[in-house]
């Protein structure tokens, strides 16, 4: 009986102490507690807060976005426009006129060498050239068309222009001749060709040695003379 009242008494001093620890927990065991659902009109007032706050997040890159298109457009236009304006007072660079040449040029021409120029004629035009060797042998200046030409590098007998081809010469001032449309080549001759047609009668070249040569030429329309 006695050991029955011990037991009993022990119980509830073992009871007493669980209740009080149950009691003195830590604040934040307390989170465990069950939170009580929301009221209807509480749902309605959150889901309007949130939907609100949605629609501003939401508003904000729309704008910066039209903000920025519009900056971006406002960059391009102004871009485009300083580069009209750098085209249109841009100075143009003149195109040379047809069958307007000029050539002043000095070379040497070794033994058995020539030094020829394409001369291209769209309408009649005059050819003008001046030469003089300034060391070594005479030469020749012959005009050819381009067919005539191939012969004359074949060296074969060859048609020349004989108003103004001239043939074993030191010195020739200004010489001219009005040439119809087509492409010619003016030759200066070192060479010892002596098959020139219809003149047998020019003296034939022979080889002595390399020759300094100031040549000159231009060509312009025929009408403006």
């Amino acid at each position: 009986m006695g050991d029955l009242s011990r037991r009993g008494f022990g119980a509830s001093v073992l009871a007493a102490l669980s209740a009080g620890c149950l009691g003195n927990r830590p604040e934040e065991e307390s989170e465990t507690t069950p939170v009580p659902e929301p009221t209807a009109s509480q749902r309605t007032s959150t889901a309007d807060r949130v939907g609100t706050a949605s629609t501003a997040n939401s508003a904000a890159p729309a704008n910066a976005s039209t903000a920025q298109r519009a900056e971006a457009s406002q960059t391009n236009s102004t871009t485009e426009t300083s580069a009209r304006l750098q085209v249109e007072t841009e100075t143009q660079t003149p195109t040379p006129e047809p069958n307007h040449r000029s050539v002043d040029t000095t070379f040497r021409l070794e033994e058995n060498e020539y030094e020829d120029f394409t001369v291209d004629a769209t309408g009649q035009t005059t050819l003008s050239y001046d030469l003089i060797v300034r060391r070594g042998p005479a030469v020749d200046v012959i005009l050819f068309t381009e067919e005539e030409y191939r012969a004359f590098q074949s060296r074969y007998r060859a048609r020349y222009a004989g108003e103004v081809s001239r043939f074993h010469k030191t010195n020739i001032r200004d010489n001219r001749i009005t040439i119809e449309p087509g492409t010619y080549r003016l030759v200066v001759n070192n060479t010892d060709w002596s098959r020139a047609v219809p003149s047998p009668s020019e003296p034939y070249d022979v080889l002595e040695d390399e020759c300094l040569v100031d040549f000159s030429f231009n060509t312009k329309p025929a009408a403006t003379e």
